[in-house]
């Protein structure tokens, strides 16, 4: 009976494809990136969280002080005065709102390519490139020997 060697495999393959591996590189800083990414990401929908927070505790309040003052009104140029404030209140909050929300998108994505400067490695970047473009003149080879072939199989 043959005895089995058994070896480990995930060992082996962690060191073959360890940190110095330039074809570990690539994928890892891709990995990098993302995470950087999605970070920057999610700062930024706190900070609009916090926006919608505020503004939904604004209206609230301006809305409670209009109802009260609606049911106290008696004279039809009451209501008219506080259906103008609601409407100025309004155009004003969305105006400010929009604004906030569009200079926290503006925020997140300068902190985006920020981070994503950062995190690109270009020494570790350019040890991957070579060999990609040695693998790209490979495949543009094979290419030209298969559609050779392909010709001379149709002929």
């Amino acid at each position: 009976m043959a005895t089995r060697r058994h070896t480990n495999t995930a060992a082996m393959a962690s060191a073959e494809v360890g940190a110095g591996n330039p074809a570990f590189e690539l994928p890892r800083q891709q990995l990098t990136l993302l995470t950087e990414s999605a970070c920057a990401m999610f700062q930024g929908f706190e900070a609009m969280r916090r926006i919608q927070e505020k503004a939904a505790h604004e209206a609230l309040a301006h809305y409670t002080n209009a109802a009260k003052r609606l049911k106290e009104a008696n004279d039809p140029a009451q209501l008219l005065e506080i259906q103008a404030d609601l409407m100025r209140f309004d155009l004003d909050g969305a105006t400010r709102y929009w604004r906030q929300i569009g200079a926290v998108v503006v925020d997140m994505q300068q902190d985006m390519v920020g981070r994503l400067g950062h995190a690109v490695e270009t020494d570790k970047l350019a040890r991957v490139a070579a060999p990609n473009d040695d693998l790209q003149a490979l495949t543009n080879s094979w290419m030209a020997f298969l559609n050779g072939n392909q010709r001379s199989l149709t002929s």
